[in-house]
């Protein structure tokens, strides 16, 4: 009877430990360093409409280094959300980072942030601007509506200080009729969100326009930002603090840790023959 126990007890230890053992190897498979999940992705009017693919999303997700393409984001509000699989936490220095497209100009994007508090693991909170060095010269709480083309004509706008214009394309068609989402079904779409200063400025060379962003512009703080000091060339992404993150009245909130994050093209601004500022982006890394 007692050496029946014994073997009981140890069957029962055994399975204890095969128990411990499976969980501990079930969070190490599912913590990743990288985005697991996208909720929601919107292109905003810009050249790139008829390559952007609602499916384009997977190139989001993963290590961007296993991936062949990139997210076209479109111009002023264009925006993907998408999450990690568990808890970013704001530690002391840089905490994320998020992956430029290789070789391109600097076309920066604001970053938001959100933590999960209410644990459903979804992006439905509030979200936390990261600042970044343009912070003081940025109009917050800003929105662009984009009207549908009729035929063949430009793509025009309305924005929240009662400004108005049109899209004009600056090489590869006459008009921007070709720059509105397949995917965008409304015959008016608003964005929202902060707006950056322009960042190109036009320096004719022999009478031709010469658009350049000048090194000293966007220093810090935003997502494909080649001239950023945050910029990690080997990795060919922009790092982010989460203590940067500020509240809707733009003044400075400790967020001890993220879940979620917002990347949003954050300038307006069409620089002549190269068309729309629009950011392009691969992906996001937990850096811990």
């Amino acid at each position: 009877m007692l050496l029946l126990q014994k073997k009981t007890v140890s069957i029962l230890l055994i399975g204890l430990l095969f128990l411990a053992c499976k969980n501990e190897t079930e969070e190490i498979k599912t913590n990743s360093a990288y985005i697991t999940d996208v909720f929601e992705y919107v292109y905003a009017p810009g050249q790139h409409a008829p390559l952007a693919k609602a499916t384009d999303v997977a190139y989001f997700k993963g290590d961007p280094a296993q991936q062949s393409k990139w997210l076209y984001l479109g111009g002023f509000g264009g925006y993907i959300t998408a999450g990690f699989d568990h808890d970013i936490v704001n530690r002391e220095g840089f905490d994320f980072e998020v992956y430029a497209l290789s070789g391109s100009a600097p076309e920066p994007a604001v970053v938001y942030v959100m933590p999960d508090e209410n644990g459903d693991g979804k992006p439905n909170e509030t979200w936390y601007e990261l600042k970044g060095n343009q912070f003081e010269n940025s109009k917050r709480n800003y929105w662009l509506r984009y009207y549908k083309p009729s035929g063949s004509a430009n793509v025009k706008w309305l924005d929240s200080e009662g400004l108005t214009g049109e899209l004009v394309s600056g090489f590869g068609g006459t008009t921007s009729a070709a720059w509105w989402w397949s995917e965008t079904k409304t015959d008016s779409i608003t964005f929202a969100g902060t707006r950056l200063p322009d960042s190109y400025e036009n320096n004719p060379v022999n009478g031709a326009e010469y658009w350049t962003v000048p090194v000293d512009k966007f220093t810090w703080g935003y997502a494909e930002n080649i001239n950023g000091t945050d910029f990690e060339k080997s990795s060919g992404a922009n790092k982010l603090d989460i203590s940067n993150a500020v509240d809707a009245n733009g003044n400075p909130i400790h967020l001890q840790n993220i879940r979620f994050i917002k990347i949003q093209t954050g300038v307006f601004q069409q620089a002549g023959w190269t068309n729309e500022v629009s950011a392009e982006v691969r992906g996001a890394k937990a850096l811990e």
